[in-house]
């Protein structure tokens, strides 16, 4: 037997391990799938101050009129966690959030198979549930 040819069983025992290995980093859900992440002012008659940012990419800092919308579109990075994080901030508050976590399986629940979107509150911050239609409220504004 050549020790350098991998054997039938070696085969066998990658291609069983495989799907579970895949399963486990949401690769089949989302490898090839592009996303974008929406962050909407929805306040009263208040400017949005945006800074959204990943380990690798600072999207810089946005300041949205009522009803104006940032957004950014990416694949997940296969070797890593993609993480986009954003912290808002307007007069009546500020928070920071994870606005994407490939690895935040209530989060791609809520997000349609290529969207998440955010919107921003009088009250806090909405995040968009595509299977019911509406948005909720996920996190409240820090004072």
């Amino acid at each position: 037997m050549n020790p350098m040819k991998p054997s039938l069983s070696s085969i066998s025992m990658l291609l069983l391990a495989l799907p579970i290995f895949l399963s486990q980093t949401q690769v089949t859900y989302s490898l090839f799938n592009k996303y974008r992440v929406h962050i909407i002012n929805g306040l009263t008659n208040e400017t949005l101050t945006a800074h959204c940012k990943s380990k690798d990419d600072d999207l810089r800092v946005h300041a949205l009129a009522v009803d104006q919308e940032f957004s950014w579109e990416f694949r997940i990075n296969f070797f890593d966690r993609t993480l986009y994080f954003c912290n808002l901030v307007w007069k009546g508050g500020h928070k920071t959030f994870d606005a994407f976590l490939v690895d935040e399986k209530a989060l791609l629940n809520a997000c349609s198979s290529s969207d998440c979107m955010w919107r921003a509150r009088d009250d806090g911050i909405y995040l968009f549930n595509y299977p019911h239609k509406q948005f909720r409220l996920k996190y409240q504004w820090e004072k």
